[in-house]
């Protein structure tokens, strides 16, 4: 039987251009526990109440930033407590709800679950994926959590959408597309200054060494708008892509990257995809989860693993 509690984010991009809030739908709804968590300390407090109501699902509504913040904590509550989330997606790109399935946005969202937990029918579409889990050197104790990692111009890119596209009143996948033009114009007219100094290894062997014009780590399957920038042996838990900096033959070789569909010439100017259980980095830059910059700390020592999954559910 289904104990559900949802988790909501009134600051998420659609909830603050919504005409309703699913505060109205969860006070007529027989809910385990309803929460609009203002900070860190509140999620963790919720989320421990939740445990200790033994709720089994958690709906969040909410952008991806939402889902890695209750990713995070649920880790930091009990790494062994694993309800299982659907999400109503409410944020500028969505990539989680894209991937795993979702319900309707809003207050209809909420219905919808409501809807398919009270028949039973919640858990039908649940799908596994693993969860990331960035743990810096530096920064000693929980792991940031989540399912999309980026570095060089990928957080360059992050603060350009977050700018100059979403001024634009450019959102989800137009977002992304925009921001993937914008870099790839920057870098073929000139040296656009994204690359970063990196080392990145795979399951211990080293990967590359130096400057690297972008680098993607993710479990997620699917990428809006059909994007698939990964490639190569796919037996790891972390899909990863690293191009060198600056890159070769940009222009020739994004569409190739893109759809994950590299030509024979694309390794040896530095374009490498793969996978694996565990990558390590060291980093001069920030770098990104889910939509958000984070500093890799004094050292730049990262480690990315995923040795824990996470079931998805939607109606």
């Amino acid at each position: 039987m289904n104990r559900l509690a949802i988790i909501s984010n009134p600051k998420s991009h659609r909830n603050l251009h919504g005409p309703a809030t699913l505060r109205d739908v969860a006070a007529c709804a027989h809910l385990a526990g309803f929460a609009e968590p203002e900070t860190q300390t509140d999620l963790l407090a919720v989320l421990t109440r939740f445990k200790q109501q033994d709720v089994n699902v958690i709906a969040i509504n909410g952008g991806d930033g939402t889902v890695r913040d209750v990713l995070t904590g649920l880790w930091r509550v009990d790494p062994e407590w694993r309800p299982a989330l659907t999400i109503i997606p409410g944020g500028k790109t969505n990539l989680a709800a894209y991937d795993v399935g979702s319900a309707r946005h809003g207050p209809a969202g909420l219905q919808q679950v409501l809807d398919a937990a009270r028949k039973g029918e919640l858990d039908r579409k649940r799908v596994h994926r693993p969860i990331l889990e960035i743990s810096r050197k530096d920064c000693p104790g929980a792991p940031i959590c989540g399912l999309f990692f980026g570095a060089g111009a990928f957080s360059a890119g992050t603060e350009l959408a977050q700018t100059e596209a979403n001024a634009l009143g450019l959102y989800h996948g137009l977002a992304v597309a925009w921001t993937i033009a914008s870099m790839l114009v920057r870098n073929i007219r000139g040296p656009a200054g994204d690359s970063t100094p990196m080392v990145l290894t795979a399951d211990g062997g080293k990967i590359c060494e130096g400057e690297q014009f972008i680098m993607l780590a993710t479990s997620l399957q699917r990428i809006i708008l059909g994007l698939n920038p990964f490639w190569g042996p796919q037996g790891g838990a972390v899909r990863y892509t690293a191009i060198n900096g600056p890159p070769k033959s940009l222009a020739a070789a994004l569409l190739p990257v893109l759809r994950g569909r590299p030509r024979p010439w694309m390794e040896a100017a530095g374009y490498r995809s793969g996978s694996a259980d565990r990558l390590t980095l060291r980093l001069t830059s920030r770098f990104t989860v889910d939509g958000e910059l984070f500093d890799p700390g004094p050292s730049g020592l990262i480690e990315l693993s995923a040795r824990r999954t996470v079931d998805f559910v939607h109606p």
